[in-house]
């Protein structure tokens, strides 16, 4: 009995540290469409896509897309309002030299949504999220890239749950619930 126990404990320890050591998510996000190198006074787009999705629906995302303000200005940014329902939608941009804040929030139900991002029941591997407007201000090799994921920027899927970036226990967290099992199985282990 008492090594069954310890057995049991040991196991959800070793459960959990599986769960931290998870493979990364499907879905990712990526600017697409970015120029090598760019000349003053040269307009060009940005589009930001989700990809690698599956089955999922994007109800929601906040992005932050940063870039040089010596060499860019971001004009305009506009977003896919056919996949988000347009005008069942809240979008909001904000535009600062070296950085834009873009968010979307969709109001329709997750089956609705699932009807424009889904045609037939087909989710494509590809959405795009938005287009960002640039103009050269100088010459050089433009670097945008996208910031700040975490608790503020994000992509929301079905029920208004987070989906990327993954959000996981942190591994301290686990390594010290994985550690406090293992002493509860060593302790009834010496008690019996």
């Amino acid at each position: 009995m008492r090594s069954a126990a310890f057995n049991v404990c040991a196991g959800l320890a070793a459960g959990l540290l599986l769960v931290a050591a998870r493979p990364a998510e499907a879905i990712s996000v990526n600017i697409v469409g970015a120029p090598a190198t760019v000349t003053a006074g040269e307009d060009f787009n940005v589009d930001i896509v989700v990809t690698g999705i599956v089955d999922e629906i994007i109800s929601a995302w906040d992005i932050d897309v940063a870039f040089d303000a010596a060499l860019l200005s971001n004009a305009l940014v506009t977003f896919n309002d056919a996949s988000f329902g347009g005008a069942d939608s809240d979008f909001e941009a904000f535009l600062d030299p070296g950085l834009t804040d873009a968010v979307l929030f969709s109001y329709l139900s997750d089956a609705e949504l699932f009807a424009l991002q889904c045609p037939d029941g087909a989710c494509g591997e590809m959405l795009l999220l938005a287009t960002l407007a640039f103009t050269a201000l100088a010459d050089g090799a433009p670097v945008i890239s996208l910031e700040n994921w975490g608790p503020w920027n994000d992509i929301k899927c079905e029920d208004n749950r987070q989906c990327y970036p993954v959000s996981t226990p942190e591994p301290g967290t686990l390594a010290l619930l994985s550690l406090g099992l293992l002493g509860l199985g060593l302790g009834r282990r010496r008690k019996a």
